[in-house]
């Protein structure tokens, strides 16, 4: 992890304009993805038994298609040295596909699964690409801290968004309430359309810059994909790590993607008590963000995600134990923990395995391998707990993929995986 030669020093305020982007988007994936939109289409737009099969559906059709550009999207990006052009164009995309599910009412089924996908998709693209900085402004000394800054103060965005949308949400998930539940989509583009920007006011570009026609741009990121695919043994911890990364994430994707729903279904929860609950989530996943962040820095990366995969256990297997709501509310709050540490102790791992050169590629197979899990770990708790009437059954595959990522992280060598990173970086100075 070294910056270009010649490259402009890190300053104080570049790095709270990156990690304001994740400040804003948080917006999105926590009312749209987790609080409130889910909760709307399941129980008013698709209301049926169906439902969970749909919302399952929508994410992983959303996530496919990341899958599918992700790779090609990054290389170019980082052939061309525009990488903040593309993350505006991603921002812009999922602020416009935000506001338009305003028009999405009740039993307006294809019209508000397409503007989820299309805003979904925007922001997953924008995830990986604003990632992508996180090599070019931190060291191995500071990245833990750096990414469980931005991480954390994500969760505080998330919380500030359930603040401005409670009012909305208050008198419930009911057709009669339609008007201000649809208001609410409003309100989260327009936080995120503000809240970004000052990352494009502070972020610096700091990778050269090539001036291509498009095609050409196309044809040198397949280009980079396939000097990658040829440097595959070069840098197998990263591809070791990706795959461990798929497994646990479709576990805690599973829980980003149905815990609304299972709280409101399963335990019990009424309007008011689903925001109350998400806030208390929300600061203690920044909570785990930021303090895991400086463990990290001490301890290792590889160690604190295992150490949070083991707390994603004991919650899962506590989850599916209990039914009370006062069991919920504590173990919500172990919940939090593990999902602010284990997402930017993951993302800073993927920076430590990444030269700067090549970061907008690798953080696009970070965010390839995310959203792949995105794709598959939603859908089968949707099917198994359509199938089997019971999303308490459905918890206990989320465990699994707990179990199985905690072992797989036996094999990954963290001081292997940074020597490659460096390595190819002294070897490739431009």
């Amino acid at each position: 992890m070294s910056l270009p030669r010649g490259a402009a020093p890190v300053r104080l305020r570049e790095i709270v304009g990156w990690a304001m982007f994740d400040f804003a988007n948080s917006s999105y994936t926590t009312v749209i993805v987790t609080v409130a939109f889910s909760v709307y289409f399941t129980k008013i737009v698709a209301a049926g038994p169906g439902a969970d099969r749909l919302w399952g559906l929508g994410i992983t059709a959303s996530n496919l298609i990341v899958v599918l550009l992700s790779p090609l999207l990054g290389a170019v990006a980082d052939e061309s040295g525009r990488k903040k052009l593309f993350l505006f164009a991603t921002y812009a995309l999922c602020v416009a596909g935000t506001a338009g599910l305003w028009h999405v009412h009740p039993g307006a089924i294809a019209l508000g699964l397409a503007l989820f996908v299309i805003s979904n998709v925007a922001f997953s693209l924008g995830e990986n690409l604003a990632g992508a900085f996180l090599p070019e402004i931190s060291t191995a000394a500071n990245v833990g801290r750096i990414s469980g800054f931005g991480w954390g103060l994500g969760y505080f965005g998330g919380l500030a968004s359930l603040l401005a949308i409670r009012p909305l949400l208050a008198p419930g998930f009911t057709v009669e309430n339609a008007g201000n539940l649809r208001l609410a989509w409003l309100v989260t583009a327009g936080f995120f359309l503000v809240a970004a920007l000052p990352t494009f006011l502070f972020l610096r570009e700091r990778a050269p810059r090539h001036r291509h026609p498009l095609g050409t741009y196309v044809r040198l990121g397949f280009g980079r994909l396939w000097e990658t695919a040829r440097a595959i043994r070069h840098f197998s911890e990263l591809a070791r790590f990706l795959a461990v990364f798929f497994v646990y994430s479709a576990g805690l994707m599973s829980v980003i993607a149905f815990v609304g729903v299972y709280a409101e279904r399963t335990v019990g929860f009424g309007p008011d008590e689903l925001i109350v609950l998400f806030m208390v989530v929300q600061l203690s996943s920044a909570a785990g963000a930021i303090g895991f962040g400086f463990l990290q820095d001490r301890l290792g990366a590889r160690l604190t995600i295992q150490a949070t995969l083991l707390l994603w256990i004991a919650v899962c297997g506590l989850v599916w134990a209990s039914g009370s709501k006062g069991a919920f509310w504590g173990l919500a709050l172990f919940a939090g923990l593990g999902i602010g540490s284990l997402q930017s102790a993951s993302r800073a791992l993927v920076g430590l395995f990444s030269p700067v050169g090549k970061s907008g590629e690798f953080f696009a197979f970070w965010g390839l391998a995310g959203k792949g899990a995105y794709a598959f770990g939603p859908a089968v708790f949707g099917l198994i707990s359509s199938a089997s009437g019971s999303q308490k059954t459905a918890i206990l595959s989320t465990g699994a993929f707990f179990v199985l990522g905690l072992a797989g992280m036996l094999g990954i060598d963290e001081r292997r995986g940074r020597e490659a990173a460096e390595a190819w970086s002294a070897a490739h100075p431009d």
